[in-house]
C-alpha cells in the first residue's frame, strides 16, 4: 500500500480541495482570503506547489504556516514535489534532473529559494513528509488520478502523481469520487466519478478550490 492518510469528517465543518499552485503565492493568498478557513475545516492541497511560477519558496512557507494554524490541513505530493524528493533521496539521474530544471520549471524554484537567501534543504522535512493520497468515506484525493481496474488500496505511487489519459478517459466507478489536479482544464471538471481542480494557475488561469460534497467553487486569478 502506498503512503497516504485517512480522515474523518465528524468534527470538521468544511472539506475543501485546492488545485495546483505552481509557485503563484499571490493566487494562493487571494484564494485563502475568499475561503476564510477555520480550524474546524479540512483543507486538502492536491500537490504541485512549486515550479513554473516565481514564488515557490513563499508558497511552501505559506503552506507550512497554514498547517500550523489549521491542523486539519493536508498537503499531498505532486509530480513536481516528486522531483524534489528524488533529489533529496539521490534517486534521480542527470537526464531527469535536467528535465526538471529546464522543462518543468525547477530552475525558477531554485531561484526563488536563492532570492530569499535559502537552499531547498530548508524545507526538506516538508517535502519528504508529503503523503501521496488522502481519503474519506466518499472521496479519494491524490495529485494526478488513479489507474482504472486497480483497487484504491493498491495504487502505485507513480500513478498517483503522474497518470493522465488512462484515468481521464475512464468512466469506471472507482468506489469513491477521485479528487485531483495535474491535468489542466479550462473549467473545473465536476463529473460523477471524478473532480479536477487544476485550471491552469501555472500560467494565466485561476487557482481553483472546491468544497465537498456541495461542489461549491472558489477561484482566484
Amino acid at each position: 500500500m502506498c503512503q497516504g492518510t485517512r480522515g474523518e469528517l465528524m468534527k470538521q465543518r468544511r472539506l475543501i480541495a485546492i488545485g495546483d499552485i505552481h509557485g503563484h503565492h499571490d493566487k494562493l493568498v487571494g484564494l485563502l482570503e475568499q475561503i476564510a478557513p477555520t480550524p474546524e475545516d479540512r483543507l486538502v492541497f492536491l500537490g504541485d506547489y512549486i515550479d513554473r511560477g516565481p514564488d515557490s519558496f513563499l508558497v511552501v512557507e505559506e503552506l507550512i504556516k497554514l498547517k500550523g494554524r489549521f491542523p486539519n490541513t493536508v498537503t499531498l505530493r505532486g509530480n513536481h514535489e516528486d522531483y524534489v524528493v528524488a533529489v533529496f533521496l539521490g534517486n534521480i539521474n542527470d537526464y531527469e534532473r535536467k528535465l526538471w530544471l529546464r522543462d518543468n520549471g525547477g530552475n525558477l524554484t531554485i531561484a526563488s529559494y536563492k532570492e530569499e537567501g535559502h537552499f531547498m534543504a530548508v524545507h526538506k522535512d516538508f517535502y519528504l513528509g508529503l503523503p501521496l493520497f488522502f481519503e474519506t468515506d466518499d472521496f479519494f484525493f491524490c495529485h494526478a488520478g488513479v489507474r482504472p481496474g486497480t483497487p484504491l488500496s493498491a495504487q502505485r505511487p507513480e500513478d498517483l502523481v503522474n497518470i493522465r489519459d488512462e484515468f481521464l478517459f475512464s468512466n469506471l466507478d472507482f468506489g469513491k469520487v477521485i479528487v485531483h489536479g495535474h491535468s489542466i482544464s479550462f473549467e473545473p471538471a465536476l463529473l460523477p466519478h471524478r473532480i479536477c481542480v487544476d485550471t491552469g494557475a501555472s500560467g494565466h488561469g485561476p487557482l481553483t478550490a472546491v468544497e465537498l460534497p456541495s461542489r461549491r467553487i472558489w477561484q482566484q486569478l
